[in-house]
């Protein structure tokens, strides 16, 4: 037994110095097969580090996980040519041609579809493939097959049957990769399963620039080809590429609201988060929390997946966005708001307005001068005063509304602010603030310019802080035959909004406050110079003085507010250019 063992010992020594003689008899500049073997396998594995974790082989139909990738590769004619034609060491040290050989050989198709009926799942695919399952209900399966081995390709992937779906982990690690995935095959087929003739009118309804998933597939694949529900190719064309076609082009940038050349070439990137979150208002998915994860892949950003967190999901991703971007737009949205805290929308479907601007187009337009404002607003005073006075609502502190909701004219409230004939007294009664635990220290506009801030700060406890100009509601009531609220907030026009809420009225007469607020959110586009205009206190006070969108918040415990979720966003507009003393305070959202 011991001589046994020996043997082999003396018989493995032999040949290892066998190959170490063999490496030192080669030519100068020339490299062993043992050598060149390992550097081969090292970039097959890394190139499949950044492919699916499984692919159907288009010839044999059979699935093949990337340990049997391996072995198929080893086996193969392209893998002997391999060893046979680098001899060099020059060649094995540069690896361009080893890397263009290997990738050819992985080279794969995916397919983009919508999921119709009882998709197949990995382990409805036998061991022999799918040219072996007879039934219906795999032919999406096997005509990705057929198309890509007919394109030239060996290898095709589809989201329905390549991933294990009882795998937490693999689940996690295909959906963090999809993007990835598609951008990185040589080839997507879009299955337009509802499509049947080759038409503009045709394509753009198609139900498949209405599913979640498919705006990442979109944007992340270099190279697609269209096909309609028989399978034959939307247009036959000399450009392998439909991305390359003109009509389709268009087709495309009309049904998806994209423009051509993000539809061309797209990088993942947070940049101009808003229009991206706006691409996919209109789409669905069969999970709640696959409109947050189907995101991923084109913001770049990578979060645990977890399916049941319900829309805790979208709002997770766009702190990560708020995190990256400091961009004051995606706290404009209209719509329900996140269980997770009512500063963040439910999903994209909120995200369906353009965002309001600053306002740079409106800086040359006429401007009263301050001495005509005054004598305006003192007339206007006069009128309200003599109005009041003549109201039966004159001694009566209960609001009165006129037959249609109205108020009648002495519900009218006095202007908050004071005059002495010429001037306006003092600006501190149209922008009141108050120091206490409730409102905070505020900065005013000349600090917001000598050091802007960001437009909110979050915590890990998903507490968003927000800087905002903070007005107090004083008058708001129910008008029935808007179904709407009428709202005025110190220093604000009046304006209505609409709410699913039942908020608590306050009456135009009372001097209390509704315990509401109309919060504008700091935007540091605000501060920043732009064209011929250099960043200046004056040219901040006017870009404060154009409309903008407002925020209603309702103080709740702990010194934290909750944001009223509204049905139509509101627009204010300041009564009168802001005063020097105007400025940002800090407000806890929840």
């Amino acid at each position: 037994m011991h001589g046994t063992r020996l043997d082999q010992l003396t018989g493995s020594q032999s040949s290892c110095s066998a190959r170490s003689d063999a490496a030192d008899n080669l030519p100068l500049g020339s490299v062993g097969e043992e050598e060149v073997k390992q550097e081969i396998r090292t970039v097959a594995n890394e190139i499949l580090h950044d492919m699916p974790l499984r692919l159907l082989n288009t010839r044999d139909g059979k699935m093949y996980t990337r340990t049997a990738l391996i072995m198929k590769f080893e086996a193969s004619d392209t893998y002997r040519s391999l060893l046979t034609l680098t001899t060099t060491r020059s060649t094995l040290v540069q690896k361009q041609y080893i890397v263009e050989v290997v990738r050819n050989f992985f080279a794969y198709v995916t397919l983009s579809h919508r999921w119709e009926g009882d998709e197949p799942a990995l382990n409805d695919i036998a061991d022999d493939g799918v040219y072996c399952l007879p039934t219906s209900r795999f032919d999406k399966v096997r005509n990705l097959c057929l198309k890509a081995r007919k394109c030239g390709y060996d290898w095709a992937w589809i989201d329905t049957c390549c991933i294990d779906q009882g795998s937490s982990a693999e689940v996690q690690k295909s959906i963090s990769s999809m993007f990835l995935w598609y951008c990185r095959s040589a080839l997507t087929i879009v299955y337009l399963s509802d499509v049947t003739e080759s038409s503009f009118q045709a394509l753009v309804p198609s139900e498949w620039f209405r599913r979640g998933w498919t705006l990442q597939e979109l944007l992340a694949a270099k190279v697609i080809r269209l096909y309609k529900k028989d399978w034959t190719p939307f247009l036959q064309c000399t450009a392998f590429n439909h991305k390359d076609v003109p009509e389709i082009l268009v087709a495309l940038e009309f049904a998806t609201g994209i423009q051509q050349s993000d539809i061309k070439s797209y990088s993942p990137s947070v940049d101009h988060p808003r229009m991206k979150l706006r691409w996919a208002r209109g789409r669905v998915t069969k999970e709640k929390e696959d409109e947050a994860y189907c995101l991923m892949g084109i913001f770049g950003i990578t979060m645990p997946v977890t399916y049941g967190e319900g829309d805790h999901a979208f709002s997770r991703l766009l702190m990560e966005i708020m995190k990256r971007t400091g961009d004051a737009t995606l706290l404009d949205w209209v719509g329900q708001p996140s269980t997770l805290n009512t500063c963040l929308p439910s999903s994209p479907r909120c995200f369906s307005d353009a965002p309001v601007g600053i306002g740079e187009d409106d800086f040359n337009r006429p401007v009263l001068s301050f001495a005509l404002t005054v004598k305006l607003a003192c007339l206007f005073n006069s009128l309200i005063g003599r109005a009041r006075n003549s109201s039966p609502l004159r001694n009566n502190t209960s609001q009165e509304l006129s037959g249609d909701g109205s108020p009648t004219l002495g519900a009218i409230p006095s202007l908050p602010y004071d005059f002495d004939g010429t001037r306006i007294a003092s600006s501190r009664n149209m922008f009141p603030f108050k120091r206490s635990a409730k409102f905070p220290s505020r900065i005013r506009l000349a600090k917001l310019l000598e050091k802007p801030s960001r437009p909110y700060i979050l915590t890990p406890e998903i507490h968003i802080t927000v800087p905002c100009f903070v007005h107090e509601v004083r008058t708001l009531y129910f008008m029935p035959h808007s179904k709407s609220y009428y709202c005025h907030a110190d220093g604000i026009r009046s304006f209505s909004l609409v709410t699913s809420e039942q908020l608590e009225t306050c009456a135009p007469d009372r001097r209390s406050s509704s315990g509401y607020l109309l919060a504008r959110a700091w935007d540091p586009r605000l501060s920043e110079s732009s064209g011929t205009h250099c960043s200046s206190l004056p040219l901040l006070r006017r870009r404060l003085a154009n409309p903008f969108f407002a925020m209603l918040l309702k103080p709740s415990q702990n010194g934290r507010f909750r944001r009223i979720s509204t049905k139509e966003r509101i627009f204010a507009e300041l009564e009168l250019s802001p005063p020097r003393t105007y400025g940002v305070q800090f407000l806890d959202l929840h």
